[in-house]
Order: C-alpha cells, then structure tokens, then sequence
C-alpha cells in the first residue's frame, strides 16, 4: 500500500495544474523509489502505459522476496492536471509467472459486475440480455442499473444498445481498472462496467476483482490483420476471471488520488496529508479500506 500511497501524493500536489505529462512522471518516480526500498525483487510485467520509471521488463528491488508486477502509477493523469474525479494509483503484486499471458493485442473487450451477478454474463449475449440478468441478480430492474462506460468514440454503439435497454449510464473520461473495481465492489453505486480497453490494464482489473469476488468476462478485440493473425482461433474466446486472474496469491492496493466514487483523494492540511487505500488479498480473502494521515519525516 505504502508503494501507490508514495505515488499519489507525489502527484496530487499537481491537481488542476495543467501538466499531464508531469502528473505521470512523478507519480512514476516516486513508485519506483517506493518499491526499491519495500524489501522484495520485483519484475514488471503489466504496464498499461509506457513507464519511464516502470517499463515494462524492468526489475526493481533487492530482497529475497521474487513477485511479478502490475502498475499503474496514475490512472488518469490527465484527470488530475485538470482537476477532475476518479484518478488512482494501483499496483498488483503476484506469484512469478501468475499472470495471464493472453496474445499481445492492443485491447480486450470486457463485461464486470458484482458478486452477485457471477455467472450472469456471455459475451455472446446482447448487452440488455447481460444487463437483464445482472439486474435480477440484484432484485433490481434494468432502469435501476447503472453502468459505467469510458466516454470513447468506439463506444458509442455500446452506450446507445444500453440506453436502449434503459440502464442508466455512467460516462467516465479514464479509468479501465477504476470503473471494473467500481463494478464489483460494494456501494460505489456503479453495478457494471462494459467497453473496450487497454490489455494490460484489463489484466489488472481482473487481478482487482477476483479479490472482491466479482464477475468478470472479456474477449480479446483485435485492430488489423496482424493482431487478427496473432490471435487465430482464440478470436471467439471468452475469457473467464479464472483465465484472467489464474495466480495463486493476488495482492492488489489502491489508492485515491483526485477522489471519487471509488475512493477520496488526497487531502492536505497543516503539516500533513491524507490518503485513502483499498488493500486486497486473494490468499487471505481481505478487503480493507484504509485512511492514512502522512506526516513530513
């Protein structure tokens, strides 16, 4: 936890300051100083974003501990240089070589949700027949749902086939692995998260559900002839979150940085500052939200 804390106060302090590129390197920098220093070796496997403290390959760290990593120093950096909601810091922790290898495309298609509704998705469905049978694993109507959607060109068929349907929709301009945790945990007042998004962060959200119990399904979406080729016969196939999230031990923290729905970000006050943790392990089947005072040393 220590180590997305690290990163978001680094870069809260650069709230509404215009500077995305900035946000992105000090967050970085500063959970790159907090892994070296936390005791174990770690390689970085999962990088949503090209990293230049964190590229992907990179191996941090010098204690006997060995883990393969997930980072995600800043989910929204452009969030917090235009002080906008909904921007977090996460990194997911596992066994080496646990996690998924899917083929190298650029995005996945997914469908997340509560744990309520496992077993209620098939990708192969239309959208309301998914949202049909996730609202009656609720006791709810459709029109009572509502569904978190990254305001993206490519989903507008998507947003409209769901106001179709009559769910209510929740636009968010960032956050694959926000929303997906949104889906899945508890009072967030998210009850699902569709779309199309980045691989590696797909994977990490995955890492994030699987400790919170939830459902999850998703598809690789090729964008040409070579992803097309370089998947083959796994076009058509439906990843479940056993597939997605296979390791043993998932450890998985994160931590608010502008604040919203899922989290309050960063506050500061006289001589300190504040911050608010999710911490998740599959192995201990824990969820604990945390808040931090900070104070300097």
């Amino acid at each position: 936890m220590h180590v997305t804390e690290a990163a978001a106060l680094a870069c809260a302090g650069l709230l509404g300051k215009g500077d995305a590129e900035a946000v992105s390197d000090v967050a970085g920098e500063a959970m790159r100083r907090a892994l070296e220093s936390s005791g174990i070796t770690g390689t970085v496997i999962l990088s949503p974003r090209p990293q230049a403290h964190l590229p992907q390959g990179a191996v941090i760290g010098g204690g006997e501990q060995k883990v393969d990593l997930g980072v995600y120093p800043v989910e929204g950096a452009s969030q917090v240089a235009r002080g906008h909601i909904n921007a977090v810091s996460i990194v997911v922790a596992v066994e080496p070589g646990g996690f998924a290898s899917p083929p190298a495309v650029a995005q996945m298609e997914k469908f997340v949700a509560g744990p309520r509704a496992r077993g209620a998705i098939d990708l192969d469905d239309p959208v309301a027949d998914n949202l049909r049978r996730v609202a009656f694993a609720h006791d709810l109507r459709v029109q009572d749902l509502t569904v978190a959607i990254l305001e993206r060109p490519r989903h507008q068929e998507l947003i409209a086939d769901v106001a179709a349907a009559r769910a209510r929709i929740r636009t968010l301009e960032e956050g694959d692995v926000a929303s997906a945790v949104m889906a899945a945990i508890a009072g967030s007042g998210i009850d699902a998260a569709i779309g199309i998004g980045d691989l590696h962060a797909t994977l990490i959200a995955a890492c994030a559900v699987r400790c919170l119990g939830g459902e999850f399904a998703a598809r690789l979406m090729p964008r040409n002839d070579a992803e097309r080729a370089l998947i083959g016969e796994l076009a058509s196939h439906v990843y479940s979150l056993a597939e997605l999230a296979p390791a043993a031990d998932v450890a998985v923290a994160i931590t608010g940085v502008t604040g919203g729905p899922l989290l309050p970000g960063v506050s500061f006050g006289s001589g300190f500052a504040e911050s608010s943790s999710l911490v998740m392990s599959s192995r201990h089947g824990t969820v604990r939200r945390l808040t931090t005072r900070h104070h300097p040393v």
